[in-house]
């Protein structure tokens, strides 16, 4: 029988030091809803819908909800919070 191997080799793809986690930003959810946008940038829901009609934040729809990436929203407000 052929036997996975149990440790991840130790090239450079797989072997990250501790530091470089420190720094990314932990997101608890994978996708937000408006809800979790608004709680997060401290804004009412109203206003997030306002930002999404003007197209004035990263969004993506699925059928007819509209979800955001936490990555591309911590991206959006780096650059100043403009597309």
């Amino acid at each position: 029988m052929n036997k996975l191997p149990t440790a991840a080799p130790s090239n450079s793809l797989f072997s990250i030091e501790e530091s470089e986690f420190s720094r990314a930003p932990v997101f608890e959810k994978l996708v937000w809803s408006v809800e979790d946008v608004a709680k997060e940038l401290s804004i009412s829901v109203r206003h997030v819908y306002r930002l999404i009609s003007e197209d004035r934040i990263p969004y993506s729809k699925v059928g007819r909800l509209v979800r955001f990436s936490p990555v591309k929203i911590a991206e959006w407000l780096q650059k100043g919070g403009t597309r």
